[in-house]
């Protein structure tokens, strides 16, 4: 059974999500109703010859080492660096063994094996992205035995299995990329918990980043908390599962399905005003140790981060596909039902806007107290709690109420409360004040940012989603539905997110979508152009057209 979970915290967003029943809702349409929007199979086609173009574009500039930045590892004549996003202009190169390497070579080949979708894609081009995809493929082989990340599922299988999709490959090649993805899964596997029934995320534990003034200068330190998580598990790593699903090996099969499982019964929330239940939320993150939700994410331990939100719902769509070709062999939820709830959520999510903001929650008057929240019901720390306005550009807003934020002293180890106690911190004031430490100081940013950053990433990762379920789903309503919504988001992004609509510097480089956000909390690649958000739009308009046949 689920289990209740109610949250001790006064904030008017949140009820209690009662998990004490299965979902009783018949799977069927009881959402926002949503306005219909021209996105046709001839855009989908130009989105394609413009993604093309714009890649093409981006390996010249690489080759040539032209607007390159490099990541610090990269200095190592030894490691192959990979194209991940816009930074300060440029095109920021990724060192290895990184979560997002896996999606440039992915890209590239599902170019090529969309080639006859593609208008004025030459054999001389066909022929350059091939060179580049394989060269970029190869440098990947040592991640298929890398036991230390549940991210192979990105890395390998949005790689080389997108290989395998491509015809031209040779008997050699294929058998190569085949047996990668077979060791790839046997590591994958390894990281599995027989006694919790799931996909260990993270061997590392979070840290607090003391940023602290030495001789004029700002420094960081990370320091320990007092009672980290110790068994994560985020709803990324349900993107995750489609590489086991993918085997014949039904041990995979089962873990998959099983990790699946204990995602549905411990990762979902609803908001207070969600009386019935329709819309559920995904946490980003679980603790199976403790048994709390928390957040590495989005505005606060419990709040709704968009990309999650798209995590979750590809990840299942992906389960119930696997469950139609293959029944499991153990008993599981109506997946059915949920990722229909989870198709109603999404929606309800974007009945104003189709492109989101990058958590939900951060335009909400309360925001500011979503972000404080240090519940001892949720794992206490979130990331946000020291973000500090110098890490970020002036006219980004994280969430509305943006301000410093006291943290509680028992977050914090003892070793760390003495030590900082001996600190002063960026904002020239000592960390700890009374009974709080203050990471960003005590007054009020001096800001009049308004602009609470997209991502583009999560919205082409919906797309993607719905295309997909809408390709094989025998409830006409639920295809009909998300056609609709797919083609809403397609047709504004198409609109007003290519590169192409403002023919800027990401336009230059070579990317295809802008304000892509990928860790706010992090201050890290905050409305940019980002490479996996590319890989969705691309793989969202090749499904657009497949639905057509």
């Amino acid at each position: 059974m689920k289990k209740t979970l109610c949250l001790l915290i006064s904030i008017s967003l949140w009820g209690c999500a009662n998990h004490d029943n299965e979902y009783t809702s018949q799977l069927g349409i009881k959402s926002d109703s949503i306005l219909e929007t021209q996105f046709t199979d001839t855009m989908a086609k130009e989105n394609l010859a413009f993604i093309k173009d714009q890649y093409v574009k981006m390996i010249g500039h690489i080759d040539n080492n032209n607007h390159v930045k490099f990541a610090a590892a990269c200095a190592n004549d030894n490691n192959i660096c990979f194209p991940r996003a816009e930074e300060d202009g440029e095109i920021y190169l990724e060192q290895p063994a990184k979560w997002t390497n896996g999606f440039y070579p992915g890209l590239l080949w599902k170019l090529l094996a969309a080639n006859d979708k593609i208008k004025n894609f030459p054999a001389d081009e066909q022929q350059l992205v091939l060179a580049k995809a394989k060269f970029y493929q190869d440098a990947l082989m040592p991640e298929t035995q890398r036991g230390s990340t549940h991210d192979l599922g990105f890395i390998l299988y949005d790689s080389f299995g997108e290989a395998l999709e491509y015809d031209g490959l040779t008997t050699a090649e294929r058998n190569a990329y085949t047996k990668a993805l077979d060791v790839g899964r046997a590591t994958l596997a390894s990281r599995f918990d027989k006694d919790k029934g799931v996909i260990k995320s993270w061997d590392w534990g979070p840290t607090y980043p003391a940023h602290y003034l030495e001789n004029g200068k700002v420094l960081s330190k990370n320091m320990e908390l007092a009672d980290p998580w110790t068994f994560p598990v985020i709803v990324d790593n349900m993107m995750n599962l489609e590489f086991l699903m993918s085997s014949s090996n039904t041990e995979y099969r089962e873990l998959a399905f099983s990790h699946a499982d204990q995602t549905y019964y411990h990762q979902y929330f609803y908001a207070a005003d969600d009386k019935k239940d329709q819309y559920p939320i995904a946490y980003h993150l679980f603790d199976y140790d403790s048994m709390r939700p928390g957040n590495w994410q989005g505005v606060g331990n419990i709040s709704a981060w968009a990309r999650g939100q798209g995590w979750s719902l590809y990840g299942y769509v992906t389960v119930i596909e696997a469950l139609k070709q293959q029944d499991a062999e153990m008993s599981l939820p109506n997946f059915d039902i949920h990722v229909a709830n989870l198709v109603n959520a999404i929606e309800h999510f974007l009945k104003n806007d189709p492109v989101p903001i990058w958590d939900y929650y951060a335009s909400a008057e309360n925001a500011f107290e979503i972000a404080e929240d240090q519940s001892r019901d949720t794992t206490h720390y979130s990331r946000i709690l020291d973000l500090c306005d110098f890490e970020i550009a002036a006219d980004i807003l994280p969430y509305n109420g943006y301000k410093p934020v006291k943290i509680d002293k028992d977050i914090l180890s003892t070793a760390t409360i003495n030590e900082l106690s001996t600190m002063t911190s960026a904002y020239n004031q000592p960390f700890i004040q009374g009974d709080k430490v203050l990471p960003c100081g005590s007054q009020s940013y001096q800001r009049n940012a308004n602009h609470i950053p997209k991502d583009t990433s999560a919205a082409a990762l919906y797309a993607s989603a719905l295309y997909r379920l809408a390709k094989f789903t025998t409830n006409t309503d639920l295809r009909d539905q998300s056609i609709k919504l797919g083609d809403r988001i397609m047709a504004e992004l198409t609109a007003k997110y290519l590169t192409l609509s403002n023919k800027g510097r990401d336009f230059e480089l070579g990317f295809a979508l802008v304000q892509a956000t990928g860790n706010m909390p992090n201050a890290s690649e905050i409305n940019t152009s980002i490479v996996y958000a590319d890989f969705y739009f691309l793989e969202a308009n090749i499904r657009k057209l497949a639905l057509a046949q």
